[in-house]
Order: C-alpha cells, then sequence, then structure tokens
C-alpha cells in the first residue's frame, strides 16, 4: 500500500502539468482513427488508468459508453472538468487498476494507455481487466527507456530541457523515487511480446498492430528538447479477444 500511495500522489501532484506534455495529448483526430478500428460496434467500455481523460473523451465522442478509473483524484477532477467542458457523458470513479471495483463482465471492452509501466502487479491487473470484459481488452503502451549509458545521458539532458520548457520540477516531475520504480516490472516500458505471453497465459487471443508511426508523427513537428529526450520508441496495441468467460 505505501508504493501504491506514493504513486498516487506523484500523479497528483502530476494532474495540472500532464497535458502539456505533447504524447499526452496529442493528435486527437489520429487517435480518433485509431480508436474507431479498435471498437467497431457501440459499446460500454472501461478506460482503465484514464489520467486526465484524453481517451476516455475521445471514445465518447464517437458514441461509447464509457467509464473512466484512475488512482488519483486530482487526475480525475481534470477529467471531469474537461468532459463538462466538451458536454460528454463520461462516468469517472476513483479505484486500482489491480483490485477493479466491478463484477465479472460488466463491460464490452477495457482499454488501458500508458499505464502498465506504472503497476507494482502488472499481471493481476491484466486478469482484472479480462474478468470484468465480456469481450476484449486493448492495451496501448510501448518501450519508454534505452538502458545504454548514452540513452540515459541523453534522456536525463533532454528531460532537464523539457522542465525548463514546460516550467516544472525535473527532480519531482519526472522521476519516482528509487524504492517504487524497483518495485514496478514494467518500469520503462515493455515490449508487445511479454503482453502477448500474458494474454495467452490467461486465456486471450492477442492480435498485435505496430503504432510507431504515431511516435513518428508526434516527433516531426515537436520542439526539439522533446525529439532530445524521446528518441526512438517502440510503440503498439495489444488486443486480447475472449473466447469464453474468464473467472
Amino acid at each position: 500500500m505505501h508504493i501504491k500511495r506514493k504513486i498516487k500522489e506523484y500523479w497528483d501532484s502530476r494532474s495540472k502539468s500532464y497535458d502539456k506534455s505533447p504524447g499526452h495529448a496529442s493528435l486527437p483526430e489520429i487517435w480518433k482513427e485509431v480508436l474507431s478500428n479498435v471498437f467497431d460496434n457501440r459499446m460500454k467500455i472501461l478506460d482503465v488508468g484514464c489520467g486526465t481523460g484524453f481517451i476516455s473523451l475521445i471514445l465518447s465522442e464517437l458514441g461509447h459508453d464509457v467509464v473512466g478509473l484512475d488512482i488519483s483524484r486530482d487526475m480525475l477532477k481534470v477529467a471531469i472538468e474537461k468532459a463538462k467542458k466538451k458536454g460528454l457523458n463520461v462516468q469517472f470513479k476513483l479505484g486500482d487498476a489491480e483490485n477493479l471495483p466491478f463484477k465479472d463482465n460488466s463491460f464490452d471492452a477495457v482499454i488501458c494507455r500508458h499505464l502498465i509501466w506504472t503497476l507494482p502487479n502488472p499481471k493481476k491487473a491484466i486478469s482484472e481487466f479480462a474478468r470484468v470484459s465480456r469481450h476484449k481488452v486493448v492495451i496501448i503502451d510501448g518501450k519508454w527507456m534505452d538502458k545504454s549509458p548514452i540513452a540515459r545521458f541523453r534522456r536525463g539532458f533532454g528531460r532537464l530541457l523539457i522542465a525548463l520548457y514546460e516550467k516544472r520540477n525535473p527532480f519531482r516531475d519526472f522521476h519516482y523515487r528509487k524504492e517504487i520504480n524497483e518495485s514496478l516490472p514494467f518500469y520503462g516500458g515493455t515490449n508487445p511480446e511479454t503482453i502477448v505471453e500474458i494474454f495467452k497465459e490467461i486465456g486471450l487471443k492477442p492480435y498485435v498492430t505496430d503504432l510507431s508511426w504515431i511516435r513518428d508523427l508526434l516527433r516531426k513537428d515537436l520542439p526539439m528538447v522533446y525529439k532530445i529526450a524521446w528518441g526512438r520508441r517502440e510503440y503498439f496495441i495489444v488486443q486480447g479477444v475472449k473466447s469464453s468467460p474468464i473467472h
């Protein structure tokens, strides 16, 4: 619980600056196209780790019945305000991705974006996604960190420049503490093969789609500070379809 409390505090502190980072709230029309291909019929969808609501609001605009869940109350406050401004009827709920407060098969589908790297028990969370979904689990994530010395130097220098550019504290806003990082199996990101194996273990049939072209689009018009910090990163969707109820 100590780890999750610290994670919650971190994201509460990031709530007002989160959308300033281009990878978090950029290219909404592109994401609308991507998500319309993932969910081709009207569905009841749970967006886990919804943050400030970027994916939740797009899904709502596409006509889906959406519930957004997050561990950070302050992130949800931002999401609620954005939904009000857009006139969208999205329900936002405080909760833990690894212990979802819903009954089995409560949703047609579950989605998360940029979430699993920050979970202490990602496999448990994915099992929870499958438990509450009748049909599909969708994970959008990537490999965020090259751990070579040169890449680490570039990333650290780039983060300092981003902190100056976005006017936020680089020592507080970019990092969990070491004790938290060491408790997160996917800290720094993961690859689609790892997610595919988890999906198979819990009975989901996986499909992988490369999203590196979205990262390329983002990089194309970014200020140089982001290009320095980001480097080249693997980015993907893994969809898992249920063939039968999972308990």
